[in-house]
């Protein structure tokens, strides 16, 4: 299944910091769809945002620093990410096998967090956030089959 544009909407209000908005195009949906290929969409903007951060000969060094820094500068104390789930995720994006199982909420979370603070540092304009979806949305379709 393809992703649709209902989900990149979704997607890129959350990643513009539109919350009324990504709340409504989520809700939405969930109440009529399509679901199916959202979670995709947001790994491979995930996965987008990772490789677009680290140059080729990046080092463990590096993914550990990116992490320490999100961290530090989250502003809410109530939002808690796991370190190595993120370090995990990260590392495994940049196409290392990382052995270790994470739970799904944490993987989640840590994901959601990366993705938000990788796009944030990026400053994109409003064609530069559709350019950045564009390039991950043939992944998405990929992993969606």
């Amino acid at each position: 299944m393809a992703v649709s544009d209902e989900q990149v909407a979704a997607l890129r209000a959350f990643l513009a910091f539109d919350p009324d908005e990504g709340v409504r195009l989520t809700k939405r949906l969930v109440e009529v769809g399509p679901v199916g290929g959202y979670g995709e969409l947001v790994y491979a903007a995930f996965v987008t945002a990772i490789r677009r951060r680290f140059h080729p000969g990046w080092t463990i060094a590096d993914v550990i620093r990116l992490v320490a820094t999100m961290r530090a500068r989250r502003l809410d104390p109530g939002i808690e990410i796991d370190t190595r789930a993120a370090e995990i995720l990260i590392r495994r994006a940049l196409g290392e096998t990382v052995a270790g199982e994470l739970g799904d909420e944490t993987e989640a979370r840590a994901q959601i967090f990366l993705l938000a603070e990788l796009v944030a540092d990026e400053e994109l304009d409003d064609a530069g956030l559709d350019e950045f979806l564009a390039q991950a949305r043939p992944l998405a379709n990929q992993l969606a089959g």
